[in-house]
C-alpha cells in the first residue's frame, strides 16, 4: 500500500487556535485504524520567526505545524482525511502550503 507524506504548517500567530483544538485532533487521530498513521508529529517554529522567539502559554509546546506519513490507497484518500481533521476546518493548517507527497520504497 502506498504511504503518504504530509507537511502541513501552521498559519502564522495560529498558536492559540492550535491549542484551542489540539484535543480533538489528537482524539480523532487516535480513532484511526491501525496502520494508517505510519508516523506523525508537531513541527517547532522556525529560527528566526516571531513564534520562535515567543514563548508559548505556560505547560504548553511551541508548535507551528504538523507532518504525518500515512499508508493509505491513494492521494485522494489522503486528501479526504487531512479535510475532516480540525486542524483544517479551524483553519489551522496554511492550506496554500500544505504539501502531500507519495513515498517511494527503495
Amino acid at each position: 500500500m502506498p504511504r503518504f507524506l504530509v507537511y502541513a504548517p501552521d498559519y502564522p500567530d495560529h498558536l492559540a487556535q492550535r491549542l484551542a483544538v489540539r484535543p480533538e485532533h489528537l482524539e480523532r487521530s487516535a480513532k484511526d485504524p491501525k496502520g494508517l498513521m505510519v508516523y506523525s508529529g508537531p513541527i517547532a517554529p522556525r529560527p528566526g520567526t516571531k513564534q520562535h522567539a515567543t514563548p508559548p502559554p505556560p505547560g504548553q509546546l511551541n508548535l507551528a505545524g504538523s507532518f504525518m506519513v500515512y499508508q493509505m490507497n491513494s492521494l485522494e484518500e489522503v486528501w479526504a482525511r487531512l479535510k475532516e481533521d480540525v486542524y483544517w476546518r479551524a483553519n489551522v493548517w496554511d492550506k496554500e502550503r500544505l504539501i502531500v507527497e507519495e513515498l517511494i520504497d527503495v
